[in-house]
C-alpha cells in the first residue's frame, strides 16, 4: 500500500497527448493508490475516535498477534490500525471525493438507534466475553483474547447495524450531487451553475411524494464561492426539461439565508433548488406543529413562485409563531428583500397579494400585509393571536395592547377602505362609517349587526344597493341597506347561522324589524325598473313565533304595484319567502306578505298576533294564490272568496265558493288547479262539478292542508253484494263517496304498485267481489305462485296455476280463448250482441254453462313477461347448452302465444264476458310493445297505487293530472299510506281512491267458507309439448349431421333456429351424404 501510494504517478491519456484528459478508470486507479498513502499518513481522520474503523483496524491487527506477546499484538494492533486507516481513507472517496463518507459512529449507534440493536450489539459481545474468559482461566486462551474478541464482535455487530442508517444522509448528497451533475452536463447550464456543489439536502413530506431541496454552494475552480447572479439571471425555466426527464414537475429555485451580524441577509453565493413529484409535495403549514423553519421554507417558495409570474427577484421570508392556538398556525413573516432584481416590501404588499398566483395559492393560506409594510401574517381569519407579534408591530392605529386586536382593527379599515372602492362606480364614494353607533344582537345561533352611513348628496341608499355590497363583509349571511333618510343610511348584515329568507325570520326586536327592512328593500330594487325609487312605510312581525311578515311600501318615479306585482316570482325567489299574498292599496301603494307558513288553519290561531289578520289572509291567500297560479283578468283581478267553510263530515277539509270576474273563461281555474294549490299550500284540492246553482261565474273547491283520505277503510261486503251486478265498489274518494269499478265502461283492469302499496289487498277485493257475484275465477301466477289467494280463493277457481308452471298457463289462456270463441258463437246464434243480452229462459243447460262471466286474474304478470330469455351462442356443440336453448326458445315461444291468444281475449273478451285482471309491481306499454300488445294494454283500466311514476301507466293526456293529484295523496311522513292512489277508467277518467282492506286471507277464507267449489276446466288438450331434449352423439356423428343440406348456395350459413336443428338431427337429407365434414359451417346457435 505504502509502495504504490509512492510510486503511483498522475496518468496520462493512452493518445499520449498531455492536452487529453485521463480516463475515469486511470484516474480511479490514480486516486486509490494515493487516497490509501494519504490515509497511512497522519491526518484528522486518525482522531476520530467515534467511528468504528478507527477501531477495528486495532483489534484486527491485535487478533493476528493474539498468540504471541502482549507486545507483538500490539504492534500489529498499530499496523492494523494504519492499514484500516489506509484502506477507510480509499473507501470514504471512491463514490464521491467531494462528499467523504465518515463511517459509523459508535456514539450515534448507541444513542439513536432502536433498542435492539443496542441491546444485541451490548449482549453478543458479552457472551463472547464470557465464552472467551472460560478459556482464558483454563489457560488455552489469553486475557487480551477476553478484550480483543468481545471487542471485535461489538464493532461489526455495530457496523452491521448502524451503516445504512447512518449513512442515509451522505448516500442522498451523493445522489442528489449525481442527479444535479447530469442535470448541469448541458451547454445552457454549464457556464451558470459551474462548480455547484451540493452542501445540504433536505427531505420534508411523505416518502411517495416528498420536497427535496438541495442547498448549493457556487464555487470556482480554485473552491472558492462565486456569485450566484448568474444562476438567478438564467432563471428556473432552464432546469425545468432535465427535471422533468427524471420525474420532477415541480421546480422552484430559491436564495438562500445566511447570518450575518446577527441578522438574516442573502447569501451570494448559494442557492436553493426545491424539487418535487407535483406541487403538492409542499406541505401544509396550517397547523403550528409544522414549525418555523418549514413555515419559512415554504413562504420562500409560496414567495418565489409568485415573483416568476412578476419577473422579479424573490424576497426571503424569516417566519415567526404568534399563534395563540394550540393546533391552529398563525406565521408572521419577516420580509427580506434582494439586494437587487426584487421589489420593494410596500410593492409586494400592494400587487402580488391579490389575483392569481399570490403567495396565498402555494401556502393555503390567507396573507395579510401590515398597513406600515412591517410584516405579513400568514393565518387563517379564526385564528388567535399571541402577543408576541407586538415587537415588529409598528405604532398607531389602535391603544388596545392585544396584537390579535391591533390585527383586526386593521384588516377591517383595510378592507373597508378597498371594499367600498370596489364596490362603488366611479361616481359614488364610499360612506364614512360611523363606529362609535355601530350595533351587534346575539340571536339563536346568530348574530346581526348595524353600522350608521354617512352618505354624499346627492347619492341615495338605493344608489348603494344597486351596487353588490357583498365584498365589504364577505362572512355575511345576508348584507343590505336601509333608508333612515336626511342622507343617512344603515349598512346592516348578519353572521353565524343568521337566516337570510325572510320566511327563516323571527323576532320583534328594533333590528329584526331592520333586516326585514333590508330584506324586502333589496329585493324591490333588484326587481323594479332602475329609476325607481322605493320607501319602505311599515315593516311589521304579524306572529309571535312565526315568520309571518307584511310590509307596506311606496313606489316612485313612475313604478307601480303592477310592476312589482309581474315580478311576484322574483321577489319571492330573492326575499327567500316560500308564499307571497299581494294585497292592492294603490296604483303606486301596496302591502305584500311573506311567510314560510301562513299558518292559515284554524288550529294555528295561537300563533297570531291578532285573529282578525289569520282571517283576513286566509281569504287574501286564496284569491292572490288564484293570481299566482295565472287565474286573472287583463287588470289583474283574480277570483275573490264569496264563502268558506267545513265538511260537515271532515273539519280538516274546506269547501270554498269562488267568484270568478267578469269576462275570465269559467274552465280556466281547472287547468291551473296545480299551480293554485301549489301557492296557497294545501296539499289536497278538487274543483267539484258546476251545476244551475253556480251561475255562470261561480265555483265550489275542495280544500284540504292534509290528504282527506282516511288511512284505511275496511270492507263492506254487504255494500258489495248490494252494488249492482257490474259495479264493483272498490273504495273511497275525497269526499267519503264509494268509488266502483264499472265492468260496462271498463271491462278489464291492471293492478299495479310496489310491494307494501296496498296491491295485494285490493286484488282480493276485486275477486272476492267477483266471487260473490257469482263470477268464475281463474288464478294465473307462474311467477310467485298466487300466494295473496292460495288460503280461500284456490279451491274457488276453475284453474289455478302455480309456482313454475309456465306450459299450463299457455294452456289455460288457449282454453280461455276456445271458450270466448264458443261464447261468440252463442250469442250470435241468437242473434244478440254479447252474452249479457241473451234470454237465459230460452238455453238448455250446456248453453248456460258458456253464460257465466269468467274473471281471470293473472298476478305478478310483469314477472312472468320476464320469463323471456335470450338463447346462447353454442359453437362447441355442448350437449346441456343445447337443451337449455331449447328450453329457452320453448319458453319464449309460449310466452309469445300466450300473450297473443291474451291479446285477443282482453281486445273481444266484453262482449263473452271474460274479463283480464292483470297484477304487476309496475306493468307499461314498453313492456307490451314486443308482443304488439298495445291495444291490449289501451283496453285496461288501470289502478296505481302508492308513489310509483305514473309515466308509461297513466294515459299520456292525464299524466300531468295525475302526477298532481298522486302528490297530493300523501299522508304523515311525507308517503302515501297503503290502499291509496289513482284510478284512471279506460275512458281516461282518473279519480284519486283510498281502496278497501280486505282483512288478509283468513277473513276472506271465513266468508267464502260455506261456498261450494267449481267443477275445475280441463285444459290438457290445449298443453303444449315440452321443449325437445338432445342425447350424446360422437363428434363425427354432429359434424356429419350439421354438415348435412350443405350445398355451394347454402354453405357457410349459421344455422340459427331450433327447428332447423331438430330437422336436421332427426331427418338427415340423403341426398348430400358425401358431405365429409362442417367446416363450411361458421357459428352454430344451439
Amino acid at each position: 500500500m505504502l509502495a504504490g501510494g509512492i510510486t503511483q504517478q498522475y496518468p496520462v491519456n493512452a493518445s499520449g497527448s498531455r492536452k487529453d484528459p485521463p480516463s475515469d478508470k486511470q484516474m480511479m486507479v490514480y486516486h486509490r493508490w494515493k487516497d490509501m498513502l494519504a490515509g497511512l499518513m497522519p491526518n484528522a481522520d486518525w482522531l476520530e475516535i467515534r467511528r468504528v474503523s478507527w477501531w477495528m483496524g486495532w483489534m484486527a491487527g491485535m487478533l493476528l498477534g493474539l498468540n504471541g506477546a502482549v507486545w507483538i499484538a500490539l504492534v500489529d494492533g498499530l499496523f492494523g490500525f494504519m492499514l484500516a486507516q489506509g484502506w477507510s481513507h480509499y473507501r470514504n472517496r471512491r463514490v464521491d471525493r467531494r462528499h467523504v463518507y465518515k463511517g459509523v459512529s459508535i456514539p450515534a449507534f448507541l444513542t439513536k438507534s432502536p433498542v435492539w440493536a443496542r441491546l444485541l450489539s451490548v449482549s453478543m459481545p458479552l457472551l463472547v466475553f464470557a465464552g472467551v474468559l472460560v478459556f482464558v482461566l483454563t489457560g488455552y486462551m489469553s486475557w487480551l483474547s477476553a478484550v480483543t474478541l468481545p471487542g471485535f464482535v461489538f464493532l461489526l455487530l455495530v457496523w452491521l447495524l448502524g451503516r445504512k442508517p447512518q449513512s442515509r444522509y451522505w448516500r442522498e448528497l451523493v445522489e442528489g450531487q449525481q442527479l444535479l451533475d447530469g442535470w448541469l452536463a448541458g451547454d445552457d447550464l454549464q457556464k451558470a451553475w459551474s462548480g455547484a456543489y451540493l452542501t445540504q439536502v433536505n427531505k420534508i413530506g411523505s416518502s411517495d411524494n416528498p420536497l427535496i431541496v438541495y442547498r448549493i454552494r457556487l464555487q470556482g475552480s480554485d473552491g472558492k464561492p462565486r456569485s450566484n447572479e448568474g444562476v438567478f439571471k438564467l432563471g428556473v425555466e432552464a432546469l425545468r426539461a432535465p427535471a422533468l426527464a427524471d420525474g420532477y414537475r415541480f421546480v422552484c429555485l430559491l436564495s438562500a439565508k445566511q447570518k450575518k451580524k446577527g441578522a438574516e441577509q442573502f447569501d451570494p453565493s448559494s442557492v436553493r433548488l426545491a424539487l418535487g413529484m407535483d406541487e403538492s409535495c409542499i406541505p401544509s403549514i396550517a397547523e403550528r406543529k409544522a414549525g418555523e423553519g418549514l413555515a419559512s421554507l415554504v413562504a420562500d417558495i409560496a414567495y418565489a413562485q409568485t415573483a416568476f409570474i412578476w419577473h422579479k427577484r424573490a424576497p426571503l421570508t424569516l417566519a415567526h409563531d404568534v399563534s395563540a392556538d394550540d393546533s391552529k398556525a398563525a406565521w408572521l413573516l419577516e420580509i427580506i428583500t434582494p439586494p437587487q432584481g426584487g421589489d420593494s416590501i410596500d410593492r409586494i404588499s400592494f400587487d402580488w397579494l391579490e389575483g392569481e398566483g399570490s403567495p396565498a395559492e402555494t401556502l393555503r393560506m390567507p396573507v395579510f400585509a401590515d398597513l406600515q409594510d412591517k410584516f405579513h401574517l400568514v393565518a387563517f381569519d379564526d385564528a388567535k393571536l399571541s402577543d408576541k407579534g407586538n415587537k415588529w408591530r409598528p405604532d398607531g392605529m389602535t391603544h388596545k395592547k392585544a396584537f390579535d386586536d391591533y390585527i383586526t382593527i386593521s384588516k377591517r379599515f383595510k378592507s373597508d377602505q378597498s371594499a367600498w372602492v370596489k364596490c362603488l362606480p366611479s361616481k359614488l364614494n364610499p360612506p364614512a362609517p360611523i363606529y362609535d353607533y355601530e350595533k351587534t344582537q346575539d340571536c339563536d345561533g346568530w348574530q346581526l349587526h348595524y353600522l350608521p352611513l354617512v352618505l354624499t348628496a346627492p347619492a341615495t341608499p338605493a344608489d348603494y344597493e344597486r351596487c353588490d355590497l357583498g365584498p365589504l363583509q364577505p362572512e355575511a349571511r345576508f348584507i343590505g341597506l336601509v333608508d333612515e333618510g336626511s342622507d343617512m343610511a344603515g349598512l346592516i348584515w348578519s353572521t353565524g347561522s343568521a337566516p337570510v329568507r325572510i320566511d327563516q325570520l323571527t323576532g320583534n326586536t328594533p333590528l329584526h324589524r331592520k333586516y326585514a327592512e333590508a330584506l324586502i328593500f333589496k329585493t324591490l330594487i333588484d326587481v323594479l325598473p332602475a329609476k325607481a325609487s322605493v320607501n319602505i312605510t311599515a315593516c311589521t312581525p304579524q306572529s309571535k313565533d312565526k315568520p309571518i311578515w307584511s310590509i307596506q311600501f311606496q313606489l316612485g318615479n313612475g313604478a307601480t304595484v303592477e310592476d312589482a306585482r309581474k315580478q311576484s316570482a322574483r321577489i319571492q325567489s330573492s326575499v327567500g319567502a316560500k308564499h307571497i299574498y299581494w294585497e292592492w292599496r294603490s296604483a303606486d301603494s301596496a302591502t305584500v306578505w311573506l311567510c314560510d307558513d301562513p299558518c292559515l288553519d284554524v288550529r294555528d290561531i295561537s300563533h297570531w298576533n291578532r285573529r282578525s289578520k289569520q282571517k283576513h289572509l286566509i281569504e287574501l291567500a286564496l284569491s292572490d294564490s288564484w293570481g299566482v297560479a295565472g287565474v286573472s283578468d287583463p287588470s289583474g283581478r283574480t277570483p275573490d272568496v264569496v264563502s268558506l267553510g267545513a265538511l260537515p263530515s271532515n273539519h280538516d277539509v274546506l269547501l270554498a265558493r269562488f267568484q270568478i270576474p267578469a269576462g275570465l273563461d269559467v274552465d280556466k281555474p281547472s287547468r291551473n288547479i296545480g299551480k293554485f294549490l301549489t301557492s296557497a299550500d294545501y296539499a289536497y284540492g278538487r274543483i267539484l262539478p258546476r251545476g244551475e246553482e253556480h251561475g255562470s261565474n261561480l265555483y265550489d273547491m275542495v280544500l284540504a292542508k292534509r290528504s282527506p283520505f282516511p288511512t284505511m277503510v275496511n270492507a263492506d261486503w254487504d255494500f258489495a253484494r248490494q252494488s249492482k251486478p257490474r259495479m264493483f265498489p272498490l273504495g273511497v274518494d275525497d269526499m267519503g263517496k264509494p268509488v266502483y269499478w264499472s265492468m260496462k265502461d271498463t271491462f278489464h283492469l291492471l293492478i299495479s304498485g310496489k310491494s307494501g302499496t296496498g296491491k295485494s289487498s285490493i286484488a282480493q277485493i276485486v275477486v272476492a267481489e267477483a266471487l260473490l257475484k257469482g263470477h268464475d275465477i281463474i288464478l294465473i301466477d307462474p311467477s310467485k305462485g298466487c300466494i295473496d289467494f292460495t288460503q280461500w280463493a284456490k279451491p274457488l277457481a276453475l284453474a289455478f296455476v302455480g309456482l313454475g308452471q309456465m306450459r299450463e298457463t299457455e294452456a289455460v289462456i288457449a282454453w280461455l280463448r276456445d271458450e270466448m270463441a264458443q261464447r261468440v258463437k252463442l250469442f250470435s246464434r241468437y242473434g244478440v250482441g254479447s252474452i249479457y243480452d241473451l234470454d237465459k229462459s230460452q238455453l238448455n243447460e250446456e248453453e248456460l254453462a258458456h253464460t257465466k262471466p269468467i274473471d281471470i286474474v293473472f298476478d305478478e304478470f310483469n314477472s312472468y313477461l320476464q320469463e323471456a330469455g335470450k338463447t346462447t351462442q353454442n359453437p362447441n356443440r355442448d350437449i346441456q347448452l343445447a337443451n337449455d336453448n331449447a328450453a329457452v326458445s320453448a319458453t319464449n315461444n309460449s310466452i309469445r302465444r300466450t300473450m297473443s291468444a291474451l291479446g285477443k281475449i282482453v281486445v273481444q273478451g266484453r262482449t263473452a264476458g271474460i274479463s283480464v285482471i292483470l297484477g304487476a309491481q309496475r306493468l307499461t306499454m314498453d313492456d307490451m310493445k314486443p308482443y304488439n300488445a298495445n291495444a291490449f294494454f289501451r283496453s285496461l283500466g288501470r289502478i296505481l297505487l302508492g308513489m310509483d311514476s305514473t309515466a308509461g301507466i297513466i294515459s299520456a293526456q292525464n299524466l300531468r293530472e295525475a302526477n298532481r293529484l298522486q302528490q297530493s295523496l300523501k299522508g304523515e311522513g311525507g308517503k302515501i299510506p297503503q290502499g291509496r292512489g289513482i284510478f284512471e277508467t279506460a275512458q281516461g277518467e282518473l279519480l284519486a281512491v283510498q281502496t278497501w282492506w280486505s282483512g288478509g286471507q283468513e277473513k276472506l277464507a271465513e266468508l267464502f267458507a260455506d261456498r261450494t267449489p267449481p267443477q275445475p276446466i280441463d285444459y290438457s288438450r290445449f298443453m303444449p309439448s315440452e321443449a325437445e331434449t338432445y342425447g350424446e352423439v360422437s363428434e363425427d356423428e354432429l359434424s356429419k349431421l350439421l354438415s348435412q343440406g350443405t350445398d355451394p348456395q347454402t354453405a357457410g350459413e349459421e344455422i340459427n333456429d331450433m327447428d332447423e336443428l331438430h330437422d336436421m338431427l332427426h331427418h338427415p337429407d340423403n341426398n348430400d351424404a358425401d358431405s365429409e365434414d362442417g367446416d363450411d359451417i361458421e357459428e352454430v346457435d344451439w
